[in-house]
Protein backbone atom coordinates (compact mmCIF):
# COMPACT_ATOMS: atom_id res chain seq x y z
CA UNK A 1 0.00 0.00 0.00
CA UNK A 2 2.90 2.35 0.77
CA UNK A 3 4.36 1.78 -2.67
CA UNK A 4 1.08 2.77 -4.35
CA UNK A 5 0.96 6.05 -2.43
CA UNK A 6 4.60 6.76 -3.21
CA UNK A 7 4.08 6.13 -6.93
CA UNK A 8 0.94 8.29 -6.95
CA UNK A 9 2.78 11.11 -5.17
CA UNK A 10 5.69 10.96 -7.62
CA UNK A 11 3.35 11.01 -10.62
CA UNK A 12 1.53 14.07 -9.27
CA UNK A 13 4.83 15.78 -8.53
CA UNK A 14 6.16 15.18 -12.03
CA UNK A 15 2.87 16.24 -13.65
CA UNK A 16 2.75 19.43 -11.62
CA UNK A 17 6.33 20.44 -12.34
CA UNK A 18 6.29 19.75 -16.06
CA UNK A 19 3.93 22.56 -17.03
CA UNK A 20 5.69 25.08 -19.23
CA UNK A 21 4.54 28.58 -20.08
CA UNK A 22 1.49 28.81 -22.23
CA UNK A 23 1.34 31.18 -25.14
CA UNK A 24 -2.07 31.79 -26.67
CA UNK A 25 -2.63 33.80 -29.82
CA UNK A 26 -5.68 35.29 -31.48
CA UNK A 27 -6.74 32.74 -34.08
CA UNK A 28 -8.50 34.96 -36.64
CA UNK A 29 -5.44 36.59 -38.14
CA UNK A 30 -4.29 36.59 -41.75
CA UNK A 31 -0.57 36.30 -41.01
CA UNK A 32 0.14 32.87 -39.52
CA UNK A 33 3.90 33.27 -39.99
CA UNK A 34 3.99 36.45 -37.90
CA UNK A 35 1.76 34.81 -35.32
CA UNK A 36 4.12 31.86 -34.89
CA UNK A 37 7.22 34.12 -34.81
CA UNK A 38 5.84 36.25 -31.98
CA UNK A 39 4.59 33.21 -30.05
CA UNK A 40 7.99 31.51 -30.32
CA UNK A 41 9.68 34.50 -28.67
CA UNK A 42 7.73 33.99 -25.45
CA UNK A 43 7.93 30.19 -25.25
CA UNK A 44 11.59 30.24 -24.30
CA UNK A 45 11.41 32.81 -21.47
CA UNK A 46 11.40 31.24 -18.00
CA UNK A 47 10.00 34.38 -16.33
CA UNK A 48 6.71 34.21 -18.22
CA UNK A 49 3.97 31.93 -16.99
CA UNK A 50 1.39 32.75 -19.68
CA UNK A 51 1.11 35.17 -22.58
CA UNK A 52 -1.84 36.31 -24.68
CA UNK A 53 -0.96 37.71 -28.09
CA UNK A 54 -3.41 39.65 -30.23
CA UNK A 55 -2.34 40.43 -33.79
CA UNK A 56 -4.86 42.75 -35.41
CA UNK A 57 -4.02 44.68 -38.59
CA UNK A 58 -0.74 46.55 -37.87
CA UNK A 59 -0.83 46.07 -34.12
CA UNK A 60 0.71 43.57 -31.74
CA UNK A 61 -0.78 43.48 -28.25
CA UNK A 62 0.85 41.22 -25.68
CA UNK A 63 -0.48 40.65 -22.17
CA UNK A 64 1.91 38.76 -19.92
CA UNK A 65 1.30 36.79 -16.75
CA UNK A 66 4.59 36.51 -14.85
CA UNK A 67 5.80 33.82 -12.48
CA UNK A 68 5.42 34.66 -8.78
CA UNK A 69 8.89 35.91 -7.83
CA UNK A 70 9.46 37.87 -11.04
CA UNK A 71 6.52 40.18 -10.32
CA UNK A 72 8.89 42.47 -8.40
CA UNK A 73 10.63 43.25 -11.69
CA UNK A 74 7.54 43.42 -13.89
CA UNK A 75 8.19 46.99 -15.11
CA UNK A 76 11.68 46.04 -16.34
CA UNK A 77 10.39 42.86 -17.96
CA UNK A 78 7.62 44.80 -19.68
CA UNK A 79 10.09 47.38 -21.04
CA UNK A 80 12.51 44.65 -22.18
CA UNK A 81 9.82 42.87 -24.18
CA UNK A 82 8.42 46.13 -25.57
CA UNK A 83 11.85 47.05 -26.97
CA UNK A 84 12.57 43.53 -28.22
CA UNK A 85 9.31 43.22 -30.16
CA UNK A 86 9.50 46.78 -31.52
CA UNK A 87 13.03 46.08 -32.75
CA UNK A 88 12.06 42.83 -34.47
CA UNK A 89 8.75 44.05 -35.94
CA UNK A 90 9.46 47.69 -36.80
CA UNK A 91 6.42 48.17 -39.04
CA UNK A 92 3.94 47.16 -36.30
CA UNK A 93 2.57 49.15 -33.38
CA UNK A 94 3.47 47.22 -30.22
CA UNK A 95 2.03 47.26 -26.72
CA UNK A 96 3.26 44.90 -24.00
CA UNK A 97 1.60 44.81 -20.59
CA UNK A 98 2.03 42.80 -17.40
CA UNK A 99 -1.18 44.16 -15.87
CA UNK A 100 -3.49 41.34 -14.77
CA UNK A 101 -6.66 43.17 -15.83
CA UNK A 102 -5.35 43.50 -19.37
CA UNK A 103 -4.31 39.85 -19.36
CA UNK A 104 -7.78 38.83 -18.19
CA UNK A 105 -9.58 41.01 -20.75
CA UNK A 106 -7.33 39.80 -23.57
CA UNK A 107 -8.10 36.20 -22.61
CA UNK A 108 -11.74 36.88 -23.40
CA UNK A 109 -10.82 38.26 -26.82
CA UNK A 110 -8.85 35.21 -27.95
CA UNK A 111 -12.02 33.32 -28.91
CA UNK A 112 -13.81 36.28 -30.54
CA UNK A 113 -14.69 35.69 -34.20
CA UNK A 114 -15.19 39.30 -35.34
CA UNK A 115 -12.01 41.28 -35.96
CA UNK A 116 -13.97 44.54 -35.71
CA UNK A 117 -15.05 43.71 -32.16
CA UNK A 118 -11.51 42.74 -31.25
CA UNK A 119 -10.15 45.97 -32.76
CA UNK A 120 -12.70 48.03 -30.80
CA UNK A 121 -11.93 46.24 -27.53
CA UNK A 122 -8.20 46.50 -28.21
CA UNK A 123 -8.52 50.29 -28.41
CA UNK A 124 -10.22 50.21 -25.02
CA UNK A 125 -7.41 48.02 -23.61
CA UNK A 126 -4.78 50.45 -24.89
CA UNK A 127 -6.53 53.28 -23.04
CA UNK A 128 -6.57 51.17 -19.88
CA UNK A 129 -2.86 50.46 -20.24
CA UNK A 130 -2.06 54.17 -20.35
CA UNK A 131 -4.01 54.89 -17.17
CA UNK A 132 -2.05 55.03 -13.95
CA UNK A 133 -3.68 54.11 -10.67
Amino acid sequence: MKNKWLVLFLLLLVAGCSEEGQVETYKNTNDDKLQSEVAQLFKDDDQIEQANILLVENEIFVALQLKPFTKWKKQKIEEKWQKKIEKQFKEKAVLVSTDFKLYWESSKLLEEKSQQKVQKKLEHLKKLAKEET
